[in-house]
Parts: C-alpha cells; structure tokens; sequence
C-alpha cells in the first residue's frame, strides 16, 4: 500500500494537491458557516486530549472575565455579554446566551451551568458559593487560577510524551 500510493503520489502529485486544496477550501466554507462551527466545537469538546484542552481554556477565558468586569463595576448581566464574545467555543457561547435569559429573568448564573454536561460540577458548584456570599468575581478568579494551573500541567505532561515522538 505504502510503495502505491508513494508511486501514485510520484505520477500525479497535482491531482493530490488540487486534492488538498478542495478539502481545506470546503472545510473552511464549513467551518463559517454557523451551524457547521457549531458541530465542529461540539466535536472538538468530544476529542479525548484536545477536547480536555479546550474545555479548560474556555472556562478560564470566561471566568477571568466575568471577575475582571464584576471587579470593575460591571452588572453581571452584561459581564455575562462580554464574556460572551471573549469564549471561542460555540457550544459555551449557547451555554452563557442562555445564562444571560436566566439572570435577566431574575434566576442564577450558576443555574444553567449546574444542568449543563460541558460544564464541571465544581465550577456551577463554586459559581453558586460565590452568588451566595457575593464573592462571585473572587470566586470566578479562583475557579480560573485553579484551572489555569490544571491546563498547565496537562500541557506539560503532553509535551513530555511528545517527545520521544517528535525525536523518531
């Protein structure tokens, strides 16, 4: 299979990059598309180690700037719309929107974190802590240091198993 597809590879290298071309031409129109971002996040979170990874930095992107604007003043609601904009990820995107609808109705932040299956326990759990005392934007610092330190290692200890890889 190995010395088929080098010899195809050797006679018609153009018909492999024309190939190559299309796909990524076709997934980048994918991928634009609303709906087409929306099942490749969902499938990104699916992914054993990479899913891991982005689950963890969107929650640091939005709990650092849900404290950093209710630090600043800020009403949680329209924290909530910022950091709307700042979480890359569409499936948390979907999670805060509906967030916003629940506190501007009156109801919890962590409401709709505690239902979702994207979100970890601890994070609705400490959410909830902090809405109960109003040390909401301390707490959120915290849940994000905390997992800030877990990315870090995680990412450590994926670029110690790299290696040997990298080096064959």
């Amino acid at each position: 299979i190995l010395i088929a597809v080098s010899d195809f590879l050797v006679a018609y290298w153009y018909i492999a990059v024309i190939g190559i071309i299309c796909i990524a031409l076709i997934f980048r129109y994918y991928i634009n598309q609303p709906w087409g971002k929306k099942q490749i996040d969902f499938l990104v979170l699916k992914l054993p180690i990479i899913g891991g990874i982005v689950r963890r930095m969107s929650i640091i992107h939005f709990t650092r700037s849900m404290s950093t604007l209710l630090l600043g003043g800020i009403t949680v609601s329209n924290s909530l719309k910022v950091s709307r904009g700042i979480v890359n990820n569409s499936v948390y995107k979907d999670l805060i929107s509906k967030t916003i609808v629940e506190v501007e109705e009156g109801k919890s932040i962590s409401g709709v974190f505690a239902h979702s299956t994207e979100v970890p326990v601890m994070v609705s759990r400490m959410m909830s802590i902090g809405e109960k005392t109003g040390k909401l934007d301390f707490v959120l610092e915290k849940i994000g240091d905390f997992y800030d330190k877990e990315l870090q290692n995680i990412l450590d200890n994926l670029l110690v198993l790299l290696e040997p890889v990298i080096i064959i």
